[in-house]
């Protein structure tokens, strides 16, 4: 059980592995996921740097506590939480039960392994395709999004953390890297819980039944505003993609505050940045997110 591994490094073990932010072990029984510390990285030229990703440690517990809350507050399927904690170099850990099966997006590399039926000797398999990506899309639409819909909160985040929306990808933009998201405390409870990554990826699924076993990859999750999570109605991966695009319509919807104050802060050269890009339309111009937000206070 794992989720997508950017820049995965194989090892002659096939049961542990790293991205380039966390690293994995599959034991007999559970599953482990590790947040990595700063490392040394080699770019193709041959010059070197530090590679950290940002809330590297806290996604991991942000996400064990996200998956005690759904286990306790709804009937999704999600992997059982064994352990979690911090080692002492700083690195946060998080052990589940270990979940045998694939994700939804590797079955297109699975030759037809359907119990009772074999409609095709090699991937992909178009039966089995739209068969289960017809189970994974009821899941999410019919169980996941109206039970995390209910979980309301008057704070953002989980537990006083708040995880950056991942289609805004605050890592690698200029300007938001270091940004303290706040809770943003409302008077009515109308933050809803969100899983933050809802994709083929994170939707673990029986080859061989070909239905959803469970949902993955809960370091994303927490109350956000209706919608934060942008889901597009779809599991295709082309529509997953967007979700990084068009980022000016969801910014000034959603995090509006956080755009202002990072726009406040930035240097020189990111702030001429984000201007060529608030002149292209990508990016909300900040004149308008004040005005809108003048006449929603009033006077």
């Amino acid at each position: 059980m794992c989720g997508p591994g950017v820049g995965r490094v194989s090892y002659d073990d096939p049961r542990t592995w790293e991205t380039n932010g966390v690293s994995y072990e599959v034991g007999a029984t559970t599953f482990t996921k590790t947040s990595r510390l700063p490392f040394l990285w080699t770019r193709p030229d041959g010059s070197t740097m530090t590679w950290f990703r940002s809330w590297n440690h806290e996604r991991i517990t942000n996400e064990a506590r996200a998956l005690m809350l759904i286990a306790t507050k709804t009937t999704i399927p999600v992997p059982k939480l064994l352990e979690h904690g911090v080692h002492p170099d700083g690195r946060q850990y998080l052990v589940t039960e270990f979940i045998e099966g694939i994700t939804l997006n590797q079955l297109s590399k699975q030759a037809c392994s359907f119990s009772g039926e074999h409609h095709c000797a090699s991937p992909p398999c178009k039966t089995c395709l739209e068969k289960v990506s017809s189970n994974a899309l009821r899941f999410i639409e019919e169980s996941v999004l109206p039970q995390l819909a209910q979980l309301k909160s008057h704070q953002r985040g989980l537990e006083g953390f708040v995880m950056p929306p991942q289609w805004l990808a605050a890592d690698i933009r200029p300007g938001w890297k270091g940004h303290r998201w706040q809770t943003l405390p409302l008077h009515e409870a109308e933050y809803v819980f969100q899983h933050g990554d809802l994709a083929s990826h994170n939707i673990m699924i029986d080859p061989q039944t070909l239905k959803v076993k469970t949902l993955i990859d809960w370091e994303y999750a927490g109350y956000f505003l209706p919608g934060t999570e942008r889901w597009s109605g779809t599991l295709a991966e082309d529509a997953y993609a967007q979700r990084s695009s068009q980022l000016s319509s969801a910014i000034a919807e959603f995090i509006p505050l956080d755009y202002l104050e990072c726009y406040a802060g930035l240097d020189d050269q990111d702030r001429a940045a984000w201007d060529e890009q608030i002149a292209d339309g990508q990016l909300p111009d900040p004149s308008s997110i004040e005005a809108d937000r003048s006449r929603k206070i009033g006077p």
